[in-house]
């Protein structure tokens, strides 16, 4: 638990800087765009989220887990296969996905926006997915080597430069010039990744080409994480253009903040661990060796997770103005929903964390199958009635559907058991989630209750050999601490 909290906590410290940026962005976004044109880039966004899985045909888990067995072994021609292979995937694909999007960018247009006249802003979007196709598999490779500071270093140096450069492009070109930077981020990040890979290469011409005996491995991986990621960013894209054609591009702008904020969280949360976890999983002998680390992922998930997505619910009548401007307030009324709805995705995520790793593909796609038709029959059914509203409530009741059938999997399978403690990390957690769907907070007063019952649930929940833990590397940093 100490070495994946500390490995964790690089990698979170490295993405603080990636949340500062995205901060910026939406702020700016918001204020010189409004409701409308956050809705244009956010509808950009989800389909590029569709297309760059695409264009890597899944393999970046696959990835992970060949170096990581690889290295276990000492295999340095496999790595280097492995990666010639990545690399060609990525290039290959993310350019014939990039030039077919430009050609059919009218009917991308008419599709996502309802508006055919959108068709320039499809078509410079497009430009970023081999850029970001090939950064994804670097990163997974980086995940593979365990290199966790290069990855952190690479997460900070990318938010430097989104800050640098929203701004002038923003300012001067609106819609366009926020379109336009995510292409130059992409760009960046891909050469970047490169950069911080070649310690972890051999020296030499780097080769070129998918090895036959590789193809099979890597379809099988690939073709399992294709399908999920697809089923869950196509997922959102459908709901999204449904969205935009009953509700309008700002109520699309207004749920934007839900699940801008969702993303960065819970990208910082499950990012971070899993990439400590898998290779350590990867490496057991047998499924029920994978119970331990397992345990210990529940619980940083569950508690990162409960106290930066609570704190946020508490302080959102201060944030959501602040950080986006008076036109987003509408979207205090989701927000709880939203992150109830990112406990149960959380939870989800570390149950089913060893799937992966331990070559348990059908299940894990399975299981997002389910996940996105609950979700998409959950919004036809509720919007009726419940309006944008209904976005959120789908969203709960789909990753409670995933979290129940990856926890049974995990208990039958890997023998996995909650243990009292995370029981009582769980249960509490879901009650101040559920309290605070409940009961708001909306003033200062209220605010100021609710920060009382977060330090409650932080002192119910947290073992006294963890506060002392935080305690001691606390003092290694203060004034007059004793040099390591």
């Amino acid at each position: 638990m100490r070495r994946l909290a500390r490995s964790t906590a690089i990698l979170g410290l490295g993405s603080i800087a990636a949340v500062i940026a995205a901060i910026i962005r939406a702020k700016i976004l918001a204020a010189w765009l409004g409701p409308e044109g956050t809705g244009i880039l956010a509808q950009l966004s989800t389909l590029t989220a569709v297309l760059v899985p695409l264009a890597t045909l899944g393999v970046g888990s696959g990835i992970v887990t060949m170096i990581a067995e690889a290295r276990a072994r000492a295999d340095a021609e496999r790595i280097q296969r492995v990666e010639a292979a990545g690399r060609t995937i990525a290039w290959t694909i993310g350019g014939v996905l990039a030039l077919a999007s430009i050609v059919l960018a009218p009917w991308l247009a008419n599709a996502i926006y309802r508006d055919a006249t959108f068709a320039w802003a499809v078509m410079l979007g497009a430009a970023a997915v081999p850029f970001s196709a090939v950064a994804s598999v670097r990163i997974s490779m980086l995940q593979g080597h365990e290199a966790v500071r290069s990855n952190a270093l690479l997460t900070t140096i990318i938010a430097l430069v989104g800050i640098a450069t929203i701004v002038p492009l923003a300012w001067y070109f609106k819609v366009e010039g926020a379109i336009v930077q995510l292409v130059v981020i992409a760009t960046v990040w891909a050469w970047l990744a490169g950069r911080m890979l070649r310690p972890h290469t051999s020296v030499g011409p780097r080769p070129w080409g998918i090895d036959r005996d590789l193809w099979r491995p890597l379809i099988r991986y690939g073709g399992a994480s294709l399908l999920v990621g697809f089923s869950s960013t196509l997922t959102l894209l459908v709901i999204r253009s449904i969205l935009v054609e009953r509700l309008g591009l700002a109520s699309n702008g207004i749920y934007q903040v839900c699940i801008g904020v969702s993303s960065m969280v819970m990208g910082l949360v499950l990012n971070s661990i899993t990439a400590n976890v898998w290779p350590e999983i990867a490496g057991k002998a047998r499924d029920e060796d994978a119970a331990d680390p397992m345990r210990n992922a529940v619980r940083l998930g569950f508690l990162a997770t409960t106290a930066t997505l609570t704190a946020l619910i508490i302080g959102s009548p201060l944030w959501v103005p602040l950080l986006y401007s008076d036109k987003f307030v509408p979207a205090l009324e989701l927000l709880p929903i939203q992150f109830l709805g990112d406990f149960f995705r959380c939870a989800a995520w570390m149950f089913g964390i060893w799937l992966v790793p331990r070559n348990r593909l059908k299940p894990w796609v399975l299981f997002d199958l389910v996940y996105g038709a609950a979700m998409i029959v959950g919004f036809l059914l509720l919007e009726p009635r419940f309006g944008l509203k209904s976005i959120v409530i789908a969203y709960v009741f789909a990753h409670a559907t995933h979290m129940v059938l990856h926890y049974v999997l995990a208990r039958r399978r890997a023998n996995f058991r909650l243990g009292p403690a995370n029981r009582r990390l769980a249960f509490a957690s879901f009650a101040l989630f559920l309290g605070l769907v409940a009961w708001q907070p909306r003033t200062l007063p209220q605010m100021g209750i609710g920060v009382v019952v977060w330090i409650a649930w932080l002192l119910l929940v947290v073992r006294k050999h963890e506060w002392q833990g935080i305690w001691r590397r606390a003092r290694r940093h203060l004034p007059g601490a004793p040099a390591a």
